[in-house]
């Protein structure tokens, strides 16, 4: 409880911050600069894979298709977006949110240099928008259109919005209440912004000019063992019995892949398997490598992180072991997306998976499902399913 306070607290402190910042900015040189747009998105990687393709729509719209594109990104998938998205993006402003969350002076630095650049139009393209972040670079922007999502309607983020950060947009675009899958989401909001009718229904990432160098000339399959948070990660154990699989059955190397973070993980999986079929790449690739590699692999194994979203939008098959946290709205894919894939969960969403409604209500925001609780043989089957469809 004491923490929770801190935490508010801190919060507190920090949105004061940014309204002196704010208060500051207008004593400035600025220029208005028509045709110009400022999209904002400033969550994590998979998140951006799952909004990265309706950006480029703001080209093809005839609302939009003479605007000159600035993107506002998180710094953490600086070259994933420069690399596939830099035709459709004219400029891009690099976020650390760590660093806008806790250092005064680069937000201000950073804020002023939005404010100087006379954007007509912002847009945060989040749903779950942030008072702290998107909300406070919207405010700051003076832009003449200033376009968000009015955001999930539950109680104890709406009131927050509604006395703190709605009154900087000119307007909010209402979206369903639904628990939406993301990509959905994202296709709602960016409809109604544009005012047409987009027709794509997955992510898509076309990888194939990006260099990478395999440790492997064989069909390989790749383990991501690794996850932001603890609860979402299967025992790296388990992931030694699944490769031990791939190579005895299907005669496949395998490929540990992740972050630098993850190479402890990976070393020692090694250091147990066959390494002449076991190789580790974790911290050895970029963004976009980690793009290429998954779209050459046989299957992907992972926890429920952003590899998965990388998959889907290759069209590489994968198995994906998840805790059930943010059920409905990052997983699994809809069949209609056509992805194969399969979704191994605790028994009790597994027992529930004929009412979803249940499901993406209970688990929607979190999950205390304990993934350790998910047998090896159940996602054994799940492999076996997924290499029988890829082989027909």
């Amino acid at each position: 409880m004491i923490k929770i306070y801190f935490i508010k607290l801190v919060n507190i402190y920090r949105f004061l911050i940014f309204k002196i910042i704010d208060l500051a900015i207008p004593f400035q040189s600025r220029k208005n600069n028509t045709g110009t747009i400022l999209v904002i998105r400033l969550d994590s990687i998979g998140d951006y894979i799952l909004v990265r393709n309706f950006i480029q729509y703001f080209k093809q719209s005839k609302k939009y298709k003479n605007y000159k594109i600035t993107l506002c990104g998180n710094v953490v998938w600086k070259d994933l977006a420069e690399t596939f998205d830099k035709n459709g993006i004219a400029n891009f402003i690099w976020l650390d949110r760590k660093k806008f969350n806790n250092n005064p002076l680069y937000k201000y630095k950073l804020l002023k240099s939005i404010y100087q650049s006379g954007f007509e139009v912002v847009i945060d393209t989040a749903f779950s928008r942030e008072i702290l972040f998107g909300d406070s670079i919207v405010k700051a922007s003076r832009a003449i259109e200033r376009i968000g999502s009015a955001g999930a309607k539950d109680a104890y983020v709406k009131w927050k919005r509604n006395l703190l950060s709605d009154k900087y947009y000119t307007s909010l675009i209402v979206q369903s209440a639904e628990n939406y899958f993301e990509f959905y989401r994202n296709r709602e909001f960016f409809e109604k912004v544009s005012e047409e009718k987009i027709n794509i229904n997955r992510p898509e990432i076309d990888a194939s000019s990006v260099s990478l160098q395999l440790p492997t000339q064989r069909q390989f399959a790749v383990i991501f063992p690794g996850a932001q948070e603890e609860k979402r990660r299967w025992l790296s154990s388990n992931f030694e019995t699944i490769i031990e699989h791939l190579i005895a059955k299907y005669n496949l190397d395998v490929i540990i892949a992740g972050s630098s973070i993850d190479s402890l993980i990976s070393r020692k999986m090694i250091k147990c398997r066959n390494s002449r079929s076991c190789f580790d790449m974790t911290g050895k690739t970029t963004l976009p490598q980690l793009a290429n590699l998954i779209s050459l692999s046989k299957i992907l194994i992972s926890n429920e992180t952003s590899a998965v979203h990388f998959a889907a939008a290759v069209g590489t098959p994968f198995v994906c072991i998840s805790n059930g946290q943010r059920f409905g709205r990052f997983m699994p894919y809809p069949k209609e997306t056509n992805v194969i894939g399969k979704y191994v969960y605790p028994m009790e969403i597994e027992n529930n998976l004929n009412d979803i409604d249940y499901l993406s209500k209970k688990f929607r925001f979190d999950s205390d499902l304990d993934i350790n609780t998910i047998e090896v043989e159940r996602v054994l089957m799940a492999l076996d399913e997924i290499l029988k469809i890829k082989t027909l």
